[in-house]
């Protein structure tokens, strides 16, 4: 979804503008007094992305019209987190690029990959400070989250015996709670009332499993030129998402379980992506998401009208159109 149409969504008409400012501030941040550590680490947090944590930072703040330097820091935070953890994710995938840039593991190794990894995370505590003490403290929390959410997934991998409560668990930790904390931090740093702040993560934390069960389906079903990579890497990486897991309880999971049980390389996985769409995995995930996108909806029932808000609300649907559409020929839609 391009910066363009979150801009007319959400009633931001300088959208691009402030994620630039937010793009410096990531910038200063990670180059500080010329750390040896902050020029790898700058090269990742400048590969792009589609920053809808910032952007969640900035929509809560402006249904308040705020816009300050706390929103900026508080939008770099969460980016910085976002990054962080990726620096770490490439370590355990052994990735080689991130968003076609070489990634830090491959450039400099698995020491200076983690230790860059710990660096941005710090960075992420310093901008969170700068919004309030409270701030901080959310965000180290969200941190410890995202690391439970880390080691739930890493411990679970290609377990066949994965349950759909232990997959809600690690999603919820290792996506929903940044989505969250991004809308809380923008609603303090604008001042809002702790009923709207409350309200605002409720929102934006069901609007994170929504985002993941499409990116989840999306690996399965989606153009992996569009995509960016080949379908099935989940399940090449012995992920078990919540598609493939409603497909192991229909008469052809144990057909989908034995493709799974030896070395998962390409041919396996589209093999095995193509018994998951045709087992009613996608249509059970997809009614799924849909929940959490009334559930999201329903968070914001009690907060002031607001063009912002009006757009927030249409933000989960509108997202899991778009992605659908772009990036799978509008599959499932």
């Amino acid at each position: 979804m391009d910066f363009d149409h979150l801009a007319r969504l959400l009633a931001v008409d300088d959208l691009a503008q402030r994620l630039d400012t937010v793009e410096r501030r990531l910038s200063k941040s990670l180059l500080v007094d010329d750390a040896v550590l902050g020029v790898p680490s700058a090269r990742m947090a400048g590969a792009g992305g589609k920053r809808l944590r910032p952007v969640l930072v900035i929509a809560a703040a402006n249904t308040v019209d705020v816009f300050n330097d706390k929103v900026v820091a508080g939008s770099a935070a969460v980016e910085l987190v976002q990054v962080g953890s990726l620096v770490h994710d490439d370590i355990f995938d052994k990735a080689a690029t991130r968003r076609g840039i070489p990634t830090i593991n491959y450039t400099d190794g698995d020491e200076a990959a983690i230790l860059a990894g710990d660096f941005i995370l710090a960075r992420a505590g310093v901008e969170a400070a700068q919004v309030s003490a409270e701030g901080a403290r959310i965000l180290a929390r969200t941190v410890v989250e995202l690391c439970i959410g880390q080691h739930q997934e890493t411990h679970q991998l290609h377990d066949l015996g994965r349950t759909v409560e232990d997959h809600f668990a690690s999603i919820e930790a290792k996506t929903a709670s940044l989505f969250d904390v991004s809308a809380r931090i923008g609603g303090i740093a604008a001042g809002l009332p702790a009923a709207q702040i409350d309200a605002l993560g409720r929102f934006a934390r069901s609007f994170g499993m929504a985002f993941q069960i499409v990116d989840d389906i999306l690996d399965l079903i989606a153009d992996p030129v569009r995509l960016g990579k080949p379908v099935g890497s989940d399940l090449r990486a012995g992920v078990y998402t919540l598609p493939v897991l409603t497909a192991f309880e229909t008469d052809r999971g144990e057909e989908l379980r034995q493709m799974l049980e030896g070395d998962v390389d390409e041919d396996v996985s589209s093999e095995a992506s193509y018994v998951v769409r045709h087992s009613g995995g996608i249509e059970h995930a997809l009614s799924i998401a849909l929940g959490y996108e009334n559930e999201a909806v329903d968070a914001l029932e009690d907060l002031p009208d607001h063009p912002t808000v009006n757009g927030l609300r249409r933000l989960p649907s509108e997202y899991r159109i778009w992605a659908l559409m772009t990036l799978a020929d509008g599959l499932f839609v």
